[in-house]
């Protein structure tokens, strides 16, 4: 079965997968930062354009505290220690890029990594479409 078919979505041109991270126990934030944005972003380079990867943006829980309160203050779970923004042309070329044994492979050297690192009980992911607002889109 298609990734399209499974999720009833509206295929547009570009689709970002947003995985949202949580670090294993035994790993301070800083400990799961350095790793994630040196051996496995290297992996990612290495990988990701067999699997149809266009670009690649790790974005790094800062002011944790911060994040905290406000967790606290509106009952939010608690706070992710970085978002992943891995994005694709298209749906089609997310498929392409995840159908072969050579895809099956790089995907399984991204998992095994992964789970050095991440907290995969603890962490979520959704597909999604950029939307950008006129007025709101300021570059600065």
């Amino acid at each position: 079965m298609a990734i399209a078919d499974e999720v009833p979505l509206s295929v547009g041109p570009e689709v970002t997968l947003l995985y949202c991270l949580r670090r294993l126990q035994h790993l301070s934030h800083e400990q799961f930062l350095a790793y994630w944005s040196t051996e496995h972003a290297q992996l990612v380079a290495e990988v990701g354009p067999r699997l149809g990867v266009i670009r690649y943006v790790q974005h790094h829980g800062v002011h944790m505290g911060a994040a905290f309160a406000m967790q606290a203050s509106r009952g939010l779970a608690e706070p992710f220690d970085g978002i992943a923004a891995i994005s694709f042309a298209s749906w089609e070329s997310l498929e392409k890029g995840n159908l072969d044994q050579e895809s099956a492979a790089a995907q399984a050297r991204l998992a095994a990594d992964e789970a050095r690192f991440i907290d995969h009980s603890r962490s979520s992911m959704i597909f999604a479409h950029n939307i950008r607002f006129p007025g709101l889109d300021v570059v600065g």
